[in-house]
């Protein structure tokens, strides 16, 4: 016979005792089911009872259902009273007739103050009554603000008779969105974080009971090795899910399904999915949403905090906890906002190395300020393409091309992301690309390598600690319209393999006090948080020298000049900037600008190069006069020169090959948008009779 059934027929038992001791023999009768059960109850079996429920001596070996009938009367503290009241929940729920059996004696459900009178414990004081209670929602269903709780009714579960029974399937009420993370799982290492780790596993060991995981990147991770350090499992409960998928009267009940899950697994309990949206519900009211976070506080971190289960919160700021005061059992640790170039790399050396990518960690690390979690997922998505293109990492010979395939996949996930300032650019050219002067295009390179070196210069090295600030690359990029200031913006970023985000100019100044700085800050933000090239396209109105003050209006100018000098100063990322001004530009800006490449229209042979650059092998042509070109259209800037020759291109299509005929129509386009009453077909010279 099982221990179940054994306990269950002995409470049966006992209360027919208990009535008949109180002058009501007989009183199972009327209840064959039950009368049956008790009389087939043997010495035996109450020898057995006997030896097992009398020992705590966990070296003797009991079979699980034995094992577990105990630990579930450890979690009760091993009182009589809770025994009871357990089993009296446990054979309600086996026997159906028992519910009458005892509504028709007792006139009451199983309740405490029914297990109390049975064990002979009438008149329970109130604060037995309030601990008792408390005890026992950690196995069974109980409110604890029903009145009087003494006579509230108590229940068993299905899930856990299954518990007992040496079932360890999750409670349904909760698999949509809780998962269980035992202390035995697989975890690949902890690349960095680690000595959050260790203080969490030093908190949740001794006094603590709440941990505060605070920020982005990784912070279930951590959590996972947080339990796995405490040799613990835990429940991983998605809180936004929870409270989408539950009704004004379920959230209750499935804490408490929680706190029975926690308690049967003696698991610890991680809440995720914490975030602004969250918070107001998606709507703009943050005092409503400030409130709503406040009683979600009352119905579900406060009880939970006052049992005897490790929590685990991850969230994305202290903020998301209003109201919260900090105790001795709480303990905060916030994720860190950047990591230098040797975690980075570091990092990015554990996850190629865990998926056996031949990659360079040192390149990504100088490149890319991702966060654990961000790498994580990059690495993942990488992998999956090389699977699906059956293109395995180990056969690409090309280090650079695996870098350069990398760097578009796990830039992807930015396509949609914007915050209303600017958009998100993937270049696909390089500097060789560019036609410009070799000292011009040195400084181009020089930026780059500034990118790429600067890790090694200011960690390795250990400049960082003289440079507090003006740690970014910078570069301004002066000169007329069309001179490849954009097109040299792309050819950066490509070198980087990094997107380019392109900040709008008319989003960003504003002609309300205050505003500019706000949007400034919001396209910083943006670049810090997202990794990407920082490009301020035609930005003459900021970069303007700073005026004498003669009214409110030049103040607040001015102000905006200077917090973008200080915000630069405090940007770590890459900056470029380009404008058509070359003498009117503040000198303490430029004083903060590492580098500075002044472009100028192409001189004839720059001309002759860009012209030629753009007729490559793959599209058909007849002999094209490029030394014509280039001399006898000297206004022409890069920018002019490429529009020129996609019209061309466009003409040529029907004729299926590009001819002198298509180009010289196509800069007599040109020419007459330039200025239409100016023009004469002698400038078009010796082919003007193509056009």
């Amino acid at each position: 016979m099982s221990m179940i059934d054994t306990a269950t027929r002995l409470i049966i038992a006992r209360t027919d005792a208990y009535l008949a001791d109180a002058g009501k023999g007989g009183s199972l009768r009327q209840y064959p089911t039950l009368e049956k059960e008790v009389s087939e109850l043997t010495d035996e079996d109450l020898k057995d009872w006997a030896r097992i429920s009398g020992t705590r001596d966990r070296k003797i070996k009991l079979k699980e259902a034995e094992s577990r009938y105990l630990f579930a009367l450890d979690l009760l503290e091993n009182d009589t009273v809770l025994q009871t009241l357990l089993e009296l929940c446990v054979t309600e729920f086996i026997y159906p007739e028992f519910s009458a059996y005892l509504k028709a004696n007792f006139d009451c459900d199983p309740c405490l103050h029914l297990a109390a009178v049975i064990e002979g414990r009438d008149g329970l004081s109130f604060d037995e009554i309030r601990r008792y209670a408390r005890l026992a929602r950690r196995l069974l269903i109980i409110d604890l603000k029903a009145e009087p709780l003494q006579y509230t009714k108590v229940s068993a579960e299905e899930r856990l008779i299954g518990f007992l029974s040496g079932d360890d399937g999750l409670h349904p009420g909760l698999s949509d969105f809780t998962r269980v993370y035992t202390a035995k799982d697989e975890l690949h290492e902890a690349f960095v974080n680690q000595d959050i780790i260790e203080k969490g596993i030093d908190h949740l060991s001794g006094q603590g009971r709440v941990l505060c995981l605070a920020g982005s990147g990784g912070r279930r991770f951590i959590a996972r090795h947080i339990a796995k350090g405490l040799g613990s499992d835990f429940l991983f409960l998605n809180i936004a899910d929870l409270i989408r998928q539950s009704g004004p009267n379920e959230l209750a009940s499935r804490r408490d399904m929680l706190i029975r899950e926690a308690y049967s697994r003696s698991a610890g309990i991680c809440l995720y999915g914490f975030n602004e949206q969250f918070i107001t519900g998606g709507i703009s009211d943050k005092e409503r949403g400030r409130r709503d976070m406040e009683t979600l506080a009352g119905m579900l971190f406060q009880p939970l905090e006052e049992e005897d289960i490790r929590l685990i919160l991850c969230v994305d700021e202290l903020k998301m906890m209003p109201g919260r005061e900090f105790t001795g059992n709480w303990k905060v640790i916030s994720l860190p906002e950047s990591y230098d170039y040797e975690e980075r790399k570091r990092l990015w050396q554990g996850l190629f190395e865990l998926h056996g990518l031949k990659l360079d960690a040192a390149s990504f690390a100088s490149r890319y300020r991702m966060n654990p979690r961000e790498a994580a997922f990059s690495v993942l998505d990488y992998i999956e393409e090389s699977v699906d293109q059956t293109a395995p990492d180990s056969k690409e010979q090309d280090q650079q091309a695996r870098e350069e395939r990398f760097a578009r996949i796990s830039l992807e996930s930015l396509q949609d992301t914007g915050d209303g300032t600017g958009r998100i650019i993937y270049p696909d050219v390089k500097l060789e690309d560019v036609k410009l002067k070799d000292k011009l295009k040195r400084v181009l390179k020089d930026t780059v390598n500034a990118v790429l070196s600067g890790p090694v210069i200011l960690d390795e090295w250990g400049l960082k600690k003289n440079y507090p600030y003006g740690r970014g690359v910078s570069l301004l990029m002066t000169g007329p319209p069309g001179t490849g200031k954009t097109m040299s913006a792309n050819a950066i970023a490509g070198e980087l393999s990094l997107p380019l985000y392109q900040v709008n100019l008319s989003n960003v100044v504003d002609k309300y006090i205050g505003e500019t700085e706000k949007n400034l800050e919001r396209a910083f933000s943006f670049a810090e948080k997202h990794n990407v090239i920082l490009f301020f396209d035609e930005a003459d109105a900021l970069f303007g020298t700073r005026s004498e003050i003669h009214d409110s209006k030049d103040r607040y100018a001015n102000n905006e000049v200077s917090y973008l000098l200080q915000r630069m100063e405090a940007y770590d990322g890459v900056v470029l900037m380009a404008t058509n001004i070359k003498g009117n530009i503040d000198p303490a800006f430029m004083r903060r600008i590492r580098f500075v490449a002044h472009f100028e229209n192409p001189d004839e042979e720059m001309r002759r190069a860009i012209w030629e650059g753009c007729l490559t092998e793959e599209i058909p042509h007849e002999e094209i006069d490029l030394d014509y070109l280039a001399k006898q259209f000297d206004t022409f800037t890069g920018s002019v020169i490429k529009t020129v020759f996609l019209n061309a291109c466009s003409f040529a299509a029907p004729d299926g090959v590009l001819q002198m005929k298509h180009l010289i129509y196509a800069i007599r386009q040109e020419k007459e948008k330039e200025s239409a009453v100016n023009f004469t077909m002698d400038t078009l010279g010796k082919y003007a009779y193509l056009a």
